[in-house]
């Protein structure tokens, strides 16, 4: 055989092989073309969602006193069997008004308390002497001033029955006394035994006071004693 002829042969075969390599290739790409298309989309589970736009709110003017005076609610949450605790504070109680005080087989003590079967108390609007005081009168003569206060309120109500009405809190309480119709700290004041308390402006007991003062009786008559508070303060 030739030359000629086997070239053509194998130039022949070359090129088939040729074209069997470009139909392979094309093949080829048309299953991964395929192959892509049929596998879903697979998204990343660790990205962030995107967060929808919030819809736009129109500003509103607020009204702050309405916000101040009407309080949000309180929703209780609290498991039941457990102590509620967002419960509506409990109105404050009412103070109950001091009851009277009767006093049966009073007597008193040397500060000016009046004491019995009932209760003690002492008498709103007075100042008693201290009990060992010794006073002088107008001629000098001395006397036992914070004794015979005590003493003499003492046989007032001795055996007596005594009414009073609390007025100050105190151990034991202020208050006004009557044996009958007779208050007893107008009694005393007026026989100028005792003083008028401090910042007491009671009309009737100021008058009693000022009567005893004026008349120069029990505490009055010592000198210097007579003139109005507001003198003898210059």
């Amino acid at each position: 055989m030739s030359k000629k002829p086997r070239s053509t042969i194998r130039a022949l075969v070359v090129r088939l092989l040729v074209v069997v390599a470009c139909i392979a290739g094309i093949s080829g790409a048309l299953i991964a073309a395929h192959r892509y298309a049929a596998v879903p989309a697979v998204t990343d589970a660790r990205a962030p969602a995107t967060r929808a736009e919030a819809p736009a709110v129109a500003d509103k003017p607020v009204d702050t006193q309405a916000s101040a005076e009407e309080p949000r609610p309180v929703r209780d949450v609290t498991p039941g069997g457990i102590a509620r605790i967002f419960m509506t504070p409990a109105p404050p109680a009412k103070r109950k008004a001091a009851a009277s005080i009767r006093i049966t087989q009073a007597g008193v003590k040397p500060d000016g308390a009046i004491v019995g079967e009932g209760g003690s108390v002492r008498l709103y609007g007075v100042a008693f002497p201290e009990a060992k005081r010794v006073c002088k009168t107008a001629a000098g003569e001395s006397w036992p001033c914070g004794r015979r206060a005590y003493i003499t309120l003492h046989n007032r109500i001795a055996a007596e029955t005594v009414s009073c009405e609390p007025r100050a809190d105190a151990d034991p309480p202020a208050a006004d006394c009557f044996i009958g119709d007779l208050n007893l700290a107008a009694w005393i004041l007026g026989q100028g035994l005792a003083r008028l308390a401090a910042d007491v402006s009671d009309e009737a007991l100021v008058a009693a006071e000022a009567a005893a003062r004026k008349a120069r009786l029990g505490l009055w008559d010592e000198p210097g004693e007579a003139a109005p508070v507001s003198a003898r303060r210059q």
